[in-house]
C-alpha cells in the first residue's frame, strides 16, 4: 500500500470512527462512511470487507495500556502505598475510557454479541495490563501458603471486568448520591484490597503467614 492508499485508509477508518460515536456501528452503510470519508463505495471495498472490518479497525487503533498506565502498574507496589498505587490506575484506566468511551462500548458489545474479531481485539488491548497486575497478585501473596492463594488469571479477569463497567457507570448521572470521586476511590480500595488478600483458609481459620508489610512488589 503506498502513500496514498494509506492516507485513503485512514481517512476511511476516521470517517468510521466519526459515525461509530453517533450511532451503533450496525446501522452504518458503506454509502454514508464513503461520503463522510470522500471516497466511493468501490474504494472502500479496496481496503474493507465490511462495515465491521472498517469498525474493528478503529477499535484496534485505541490504545488502552497506555504508557502512564504501564509506568504505574510497573513501579514498585508496597503494602504501604498500594492504595495510592491502585487509585492512579483507576483514574489512568478510566481516563482512556473518557477519552473513547463510544468506540470502546461498541467494541465491547460486538465482542459481548459473540464477535471474535471484537473479542480478540478486546483482549489484546488490555492483555498488558492483565499481565502487569497477575505479577502484583503473586508478589503480594508470595508467602501466603498455596491453599490461600487467590488465582491470578481469574482474580484479574474479575478485577478489569468490574473496572469496565465501572469506567461507564461512572459517566452516568447517579440516583443515589454516588460520586465519581467515590466511586474511583471504592474501585481503588477493591483492586488494593484484592491484590493483597487470600481465600479463607479451608478449615475456617484465619491466615497466619502473610507477605511482610513492608515488602516490595516489583513486575
Amino acid at each position: 500500500m503506498g502513500n496514498k492508499g494509506i492516507l485513503t485508509r485512514a481517512r476511511i477508518v476516521a470517517a468510521t470512527a466519526d459515525l461509530m460515536q453517533r450511532r451503533p456501528l450496525r446501522e452504518l452503510r458503506v454509502a454514508e462512511i464513503g461520503a463522510v470519508a470522500a471516497v466511493s463505495s468501490s474504494t472502500f471495498y479496496l481496503y474493507f470487507e465490511s462495515v465491521a472490518d472498517a469498525g474493528l479497525a478503529v477499535t484496534e487503533e485505541i490504545q488502552q495500556a497506555t504508557p502512564e498506565i504501564m509506568a504505574l502498574l510497573q513501579s514498585e507496589w508496597t503494602h504501604d502505598n498500594v492504595m495510592a498505587k491502585a487509585k492512579a490506575f483507576v483514574q489512568a484506566y478510566f481516563a482512556v475510557w473518557d477519552r473513547h468511551h463510544a468506540l470502546l462500548r461498541l467494541r465491547n458489545f460486538a465482542a459481548d454479541e459473540g464477535d471474535k474479531r471484537f473479542y480478540d481485539a478486546r483482549r489484546r488491548a488490555v492483555e498488558p495490563i492483565h499481565l502487569e497486575l497477575q505479577s502484583k497478585i503473586v508478589g503480594f501473596q508470595e508467602n501466603v501458603p498455596l491453599e490461600q492463594r487467590l488465582d491470578p488469571p481469574s482474580t484479574v479477569s474479575v478485577l478489569l471486568a468490574m473496572l469496565e463497567r465501572t469506567a461507564q457507570v461512572v459517566r452516568l448521572p447517579s440516583q443515589h448520591k454516588a460520586t465519581r470521586p467515590r466511586q474511583i476511590e471504592a474501585a481503588a480500595f477493591i483492586i488494593a484490597a484484592t491484590i493483597q488478600g487470600v481465600l479463607p483458609h479451608p478449615g475456617g481459620e484465619q491466615p497466619t503467614s502473610r507477605s511482610p508489610r513492608a515488602k516490595a512488589v516489583a513486575s
